[in-house]
């Protein structure tokens, strides 16, 4: 069973991976940048690395986007979830709760929308 703080911990690590990945990749653009300073001409060696680690770049970029969006999603289920629960309690509450808990249910429906529409773009951008 996957709980919450398995993933968190998941989500730590894969946070730390990226940083990590990042800091690498700093270092080689690092080194690159103080070749060119020196005059260190580009080679099919560096140009192919060059074009590796942009299609890696992309890759990310696209996987986040993916992520983003199933995190919307879920967070839309969650909301109409919301909304369905209070308006299953407005029946059973007096006159006065009963506003209360039907404007909650408006809410959380109106953030549902959203967040289906911010899935909608995430998934825009992750088909490239």
């Amino acid at each position: 069973m996957i709980t919450t703080a398995h993933r968190a911990n998941d989500w730590e690590n894969s946070a730390a991976a990226r940083a990590d990945l990042a800091r690498r990749r700093a270092n080689e653009l690092k080194v690159r940048r103080a070749q060119l300073a020196k005059g260190v001409a580009a080679s099919p060696q560096t140009v192919e690395q060059a074009r590796r680690r942009a299609e890696e770049s992309r890759e990310r970029a696209l996987n986040a986007h993916r992520a983003a969006a199933e995190r919307h999603l879920q967070a839309g289920q969650a909301h109409r979830l919301a909304a369905a629960i209070h308006e299953q309690t407005a029946m059973r509450a007096e006159d006065t709760d009963a506003e209360v808990h039907q404007d909650a249910a408006e809410h959380h429906r109106a953030q549902a929308v959203l967040h289906e529409a911010a899935a909608v773009i995430d998934l825009e951008q992750a088909a490239g």
